[in-house]
């Protein structure tokens, strides 16, 4: 019995192998993954064979014979039409939702505003959304999982901290479940966000990589040797609650998160109706205000991003920020205070991180659906 069980845990392993080279470099023909696997060809054709089968497969045309002659080669692709997954960001202010077929392109995107922050009436929201991708996109298989990214701390399956939205002690882990009966996925948005740039953008397939997200609050996306860090009970990154001030506890968030920025601007301007959209316009007239504000807010990020590059030493760091993304300039400045306080990695800004969240959601969901959760997959966004 041990060596049966032995053999078929080979097999699947061998199968998962094939199943990535698909995935992560279509269009390939059998004698590409033959030759990256260091396989035989009679082994990996009934591997083929069988995934094939499952429906996972899809032809897309002739490849170039070999320089010897013979036939020329069949290159395939993952077939986009066998299911799909659905990512849902819970921000405060905005509701996103994404699907996206099983090879990680998306086909539906929605960002809705949030009237009120009722955690009932926003999953009433997303129920309605899940139900309209539904009639709108007919696959082989239909809905195949759900990811939901949360703006919290998240262990598992359970939200053990949600600062910004009253979750109500709502299990939204078996809420899903129940009423679509397809695995069901929670994390924090940092995560997804890291996740999105080590799937979709690292050519380069580097290992150590870290994801600063400075929204309401800041927090950071860790991933360790090719996997997603979340430490004890999912707390690892929650960089903001670093404390500035002891003697009076105050945390960095407190002072550089875009709340924060934001609610300093409400103070000095004596008008509590401000948010960031005029935050973003009296930058661009050169407010004076304003300029002091974006200076601190400049230097504490800088510190933040040097303090946590020392003690994670990644090779590159993201910034997902829509206030940066409204503000490239401030990015600019941004990296060079770091680059003069030392830091090594080099620094990039996400473009729409949104966007950015819910791939990572997308590409974390598929790779648990394909039962690939610890296989590096690469995908590409159009």
């Amino acid at each position: 019995m041990a060596e049966i069980s032995k053999k078929q845990s080979f097999h699947h392993r061998n199968l998962k192998l094939v199943l990535q080279q698909i995935i992560n470099y279509a269009p390939i023909s059998r004698i590409d993954i033959a030759r990256n696997l260091k396989m035989n060809k009679s082994s990996i054709t009934a591997l083929y064979n069988e995934i094939e089968q499952k429906g996972y497969l899809k032809e897309i045309g002739i490849g170039k014979a070999s320089k010897v002659g013979g036939r020329k080669p069949i290159l395939v692709a993952f077939n986009e039409k066998y299911g799909y997954t659905i990512s849902v960001d819970l921000g405060y202010k905005h509701l996103h939702i994404m699907a996206n077929y099983l090879n990680g392109h998306d086909f539906y995107y929605q960002r809705i505003k949030n009237h009120n922050s009722n955690i009932h009436d926003i999953l009433k929201t997303v129920d309605s959304q899940i139900n309209l991708i539904a009639q709108k996109e007919k696959t082989q298989h239909g809905l195949l999982g759900i990811a939901f990214s949360i703006h919290g701390i998240v262990d598992q399956t359970q939200i053990v901290n949600s600062p910004f939205l009253d979750m109500k002690n709502i299990d939204l882990q078996k809420r899903y479940f129940e009423k679509y009966q397809v695995p069901v996925l929670l994390e924090n948005e940092a995560n997804l966000a890291a996740i999105f740039e080590h799937d979709f953008n690292n050519q380069e397939n580097k290992a150590n990589l870290l994801c600063v997200s400075i929204h309401k609050g800041i927090g950071a996306g860790i991933i360790l040797n090719q996997q997603i860090y979340r430490g004890y009970r999912g707390a690892a990154g929650e960089i903001g609650r670093m404390l500035v001030s002891s003697s009076n506890q105050t945390k960095i968030e407190d002072i550089c998160s875009e709340d924060a920025v934001v609610e300093r601007l409400k103070s000095l301007k004596n008008n509590n109706n401000l948010e960031r959209s005029d935050l973003v316009k009296l930058a661009t007239q050169d407010d004076s205000d304003v300029q002091t504000i974006l200076q601190e807010f400049i230097r504490g990020i800088a510190k933040i991003l040097v303090n946590v590059s020392v003690s994670l030493a990644p090779e590159e760091i993201y910034l997902s920020s829509p206030l940066l993304e409204e503000l490239p300039a401030l990015f600019a400045k941004i990296k060079a205070c770091t680059e003069k306080l030392g830091l090594i990695p080099r620094l990039y800004l996400i473009g729409n991180s949104n966007y950015a969240t819910l791939l990572g959601a997308s590409s974390l969901i598929i790779h648990h659906v394909l039962q690939l959760d610890n296989y590096n997959l690469k995908f590409h966004y159009q």
